[in-house]
């Protein structure tokens, strides 16, 4: 019984420096972001789509970004209804962003069971290992984090990279997402 109850309290002191993080992220860049639960999961095998218990009711669109409590990207916010919406993660096969690695290498991050790619690379950007994915949301002066590059290789047609990013948000079961507002 006590075990029981210190596992509760480890679970809410968990989740409490989680939304203070999130606070924190909230007053350094000075956005409007709004937290929700993740309901469930697409039961699809291949598929990584998040049910959240907030739709039109907490003002959000189609398109919307969500962040974890340290502002790392995890999703897009798809197909919202009254009181919910799915959320669609980075990891996702049909998920797709124009991202930035380093300074000025653009190029498209493509969601992947296996590995979330970054394609269309030119061979002359100067991209490195450990290099930061990023991209710029209008209207906000900061850029929202990725993920790091993992891997590199040339593409088979000789003119692009294949890059491999390893996720900075790489919980695969997340229970609460901050949508950017």
């Amino acid at each position: 019984m006590l075990t029981l109850a210190l596992k509760k309290n480890q679970t809410i002191l968990e989740e409490n420096e989680k939304l203070r993080k999130a606070l924190a992220f909230k007053e350094d860049k000075k956005i409007d972001i709004v937290g929700v639960e993740v309901a469930s999961f697409d039961p699809s095998a291949w598929r990584r789509i998040a049910i959240i218990n907030a739709g039109k009711d907490k003002g959000l669109r189609d398109g919307m970004f969500a962040v974890d409590s340290e502002g790392f990207l995890v999703g897009r916010v798809i197909d919202v209804k009254n009181n919910f919406a799915r959320l669609i993660l980075v990891d996702d096969p049909e998920f797709s962003l124009a991202v930035y690695i380093g300074n000025d290498a653009l190029g498209m991050l493509s969601g992947g069971l296996d590995a979330v790619k970054i394609q269309y690379i030119d061979m002359s950007d100067n991209v490195n290992l450990n290099d930061i994915a990023w991209f710029k949301m209008p209207l906000i002066s900061y850029p929202i984090y990725i993920g790091r590059v993992r891997k590199i290789n040339e593409n088979k047609n000789g003119l692009f990279l294949d890059v491999e990013i390893k996720l900075f948000s790489q919980n695969p079961l997340l229970k609460k997402v901050f949508i950017i507002k």
